[in-house]
């Protein structure tokens, strides 16, 4: 089964991309198929947990930060079940998200001033509005309401071995380029 515009995508191929680079945002990578709601190369509803793709037609699939965004059982397991299906045989996932055992161990620790660091080390306007260094868990929890999980690497390995992957390692971001040295370092290793 092919949708139309995967179909329109691919009249315009002259090679069909292996690597499938999922919920990308703004951040399109040469040679990859980038697909996400809007202003993609390929538009998808992600929340609708169909993919318009044959049957093993990628040997990777990237997705930064994009999991969070899906409601755990309605939308995020049919999605990763036929993320499963399109990857050929010996294909690999890599997915990052936000990592709730690192932010807990921070709150914990520091009261959330080791998460508010990291973040203005990366967006230095952030800021908690005046609100004790806590209110940074909530943001990282809700995200003004685009977070729907937070995952530790036992929810996520048991959402991918529910799909049929098997193998399932956390790595750390360094380790991600060495295979994928095309994306941009996000440098978000301290919470993700």
């Amino acid at each position: 089964r092919t949708s139309k515009m995967y179909r329109k995508y691919l009249s315009k191929c002259d090679i069909l991309p292996s690597k499938l680079h999922f919920g990308c945002g703004d951040r399109k990578i040469r040679g990859w198929l980038n697909c996400d709601v809007q202003n993609s190369d390929l538009d998808i509803d992600l929340a609708a947990g169909d993919l318009p793709f044959k049957e093993e037609s990628f040997n990777f699939i990237v997705s930064q930060h994009c999991i969070e965004h899906l409601w755990l059982i309605e939308e995020l397991q049919p999605l990763i079940n036929n993320m499963f299906k399109c990857l050929k045989s010996g294909g690999e996932i890599w997915l990052s998200c936000p990592d709730i055992r690192k932010i807990c161990i921070d709150y914990l620790e520091t009261n959330g001033e080791g998460l508010i660091n990291d973040r203005k080390s990366r967006f230095p306007e952030y800021s908690t509005n005046g609100y004790p260094s806590s209110y940074v868990i909530n943001d990282l929890f809700h995200q003004g309401g685009g977070h729907k999980n937070l995952f530790d690497f036992d929810l996520l390995k048991s959402l991918l071995n529910k799909a049929g992957f098997q193998d399932c390692n956390q790595v750390n971001e360094n380790q991600f380029l060495e295979t994928f040295p095309d994306f941009l370092k996000r440098n978000d290793d301290f919470q993700s």
